[in-house]
């Protein structure tokens, strides 16, 4: 039995497709809901080193550690790695699981194909999760050649 949606009995190719905002809230509500084995604090201390030092790495972490803001920088940025950790082993455990949400995300909220341009705008600014974030995240891990 699939568990996928098929639309027009094709299934809805997702690589090359964003979301608009809400739909990527919606979906990451929906992805947590899953992951019941979220322990924040349940983390060995070497694999929040590990998560730490990521974050340390891609200058997540402020250099002045007595800056008023260093604190909730430093927990903001390892909640996130926490949270991304979380989805990875939720997608090695259950791929079927996260597939599902994720196209019916695409159908529920109307996927659109990624804008494929380097340049970015002052408009494409105002809506970063569609326009921005996924664009900088292509341009920063594929190759320029593909």
């Amino acid at each position: 039995m699939s568990t996928h949606h098929p639309t027009n009995g094709e299934e809805p190719e997702v690589q090359g497709l964003v979301l608009p905002a809400e739909g990527v809230e919606d979906l990451t509500d929906q992805l947590t809901q899953y992951m019941t084995e979220i322990e924040l604090g349940g983390l060995t201390d070497i694999m929040g080193q590990v998560l730490d030092d990521f974050l340390d790495q891609c200058g997540g972490m402020p250099e002045d550690l007595s800056d008023p803001s260093a604190f909730d920088r430093i927990t903001g940025g390892q909640l996130a790695v926490t949270l991304a950790y979380q989805v990875g082993r939720l997608e090695g455990r259950s791929p079927q699981i996260v597939e599902r949400l994720v196209r019916q995300a695409v159908e529920k909220w109307r996927a659109r194909n990624l804008v494929d341009s380097g340049e970015i705008s002052d408009a494409d600014l105002r809506n970063p999760k569609e326009l921005v974030y996924p664009r900088l995240r292509r341009m920063q891990f594929t190759n320029p050649d593909q």
